[in-house]
């Protein structure tokens, strides 16, 4: 005789849902180039260094050297970019700058720059207001000095392209009063523009 227990029991159903996503990272850099026309390119140690206008060899007391420097974002996120550090050697064979003449010029030029924020379409329009009149955000004496500005901000778009530029007018000025001590000297500036993720 069979008979079936009390104690049995029924299998459970059951059922899933999924849910799944693709994640991937944005991508950071700046690129820059000189002046409104051009291409853009990445300017650093590992590649190349940007040449702007601004050599001052042959340089005589009264004159001013202007170059626009622009600069966007090169990848799909925007973010804070400013100039953070300058460099100087000398312009005979890049070495330290020791010579009284090259020590002299470098003490006397100034150094001033405007930062400008504009869209894409009006980045020539700011570069060519780069001018020997343009009046500087901060300017230092002894081009071996920073000057402390406050940060610009590179955009992109909902595509992740770019958005705007910073242009950077760099004043360069060898003052009525510098000393006949400079004559002859030369230098090779180098500044450093630093942009990060906001």
């Amino acid at each position: 005789m069979l008979g079936i227990g009390s104690a049995a029991t029924l299998a459970a159903w059951t059922d899933q849902e999924l849910a799944t996503s693709a994640v991937a990272a944005g991508t950071f850099s700046i690129v820059s180039r000189v002046g409104g026309t051009g291409a853009f390119t990445a300017a650093n140690q590992t590649t190349n260094t940007l040449t702007v206008t601004l050599d001052p060899a042959l340089m005589y007391p009264g004159q001013v050297k202007v170059a626009a420097v622009q600069v966007k974002a090169g990848g799909s996120l925007g973010g804070p970019v400013n100039m953070t550090a300058v460099s100087v050697k000398n312009g005979t064979d890049g070495g330290a700058v020791t010579a009284a003449a090259d020590v002299a010029l470098q003490g006397a030029l100034t150094f001033g720059v405007k930062a400008t924020a504009s869209s894409i379409a009006n980045a020539q329009a700011t570069a060519d207001a780069c001018t020997t009149a343009t009046v500087a955000d901060v300017t230092v004496t002894g081009i071996q000095n920073l000057p402390a500005l406050s940060p610009s901000t590179l955009t992109v778009d909902g595509a992740g392209v770019a958005s705007n530029i910073v242009t950077y007018c760099m004043i360069l000025k060898l003052p009525d009063t510098a000393p006949g001590t400079a004559q002859g000297g030369t230098l090779k500036p180098t500044w450093t523009f630093t942009g990060s993720t906001s």
